[in-house]
């Protein structure tokens, strides 16, 4: 059996290591200049860099479009939505398929037929 010592010393090396790793990698995202415009697997345009102002900055509206920015135009995003997709597919027993196109539904009588 371990003891709690032998615990606290593992968890001492491994917390600073994982927390230079994610600054590292926060630094790395910001650094990298592959900034997309165009979403092909949502079909939209990204959220663009907000536009400084003086009453976006007091009001705090500017931080949140830099947020929707980082967050819109992350590096290989695209290829991270569709891993996710992918796993999504994995999720549990399907019980509803639908093949073709999804049109105009059916008109539902007000009436009974009468026969």
């Amino acid at each position: 059996m371990r003891h709690a010592k032998e615990y606290r010393r593992g968890s001492q090396v491994k917390a600073p290591i994982f927390f230079i790793v994610l600054g590292l990698l926060a630094v790395l995202s910001l650094a990298i200049p592959l900034r997309p415009t165009k979403s092909t697997l949502e079909g939209r345009d990204l959220t663009p860099f907000p536009e400084f102002s003086t009453g976006a900055l007091l009001s705090g509206e500017f931080f949140h479009g830099i947020d929707d920015w980082f967050s819109d135009t992350f590096p290989f995003r695209e290829q991270c939505l569709r891993i996710g997709e992918g796993l999504r597919s994995l999720y549990g027993i399907k019980t509803v398929t639908i093949h073709g196109s999804v049109g105009k539904a059916d008109d539902i009588p007000d009436a009974p037929l009468a026969a």
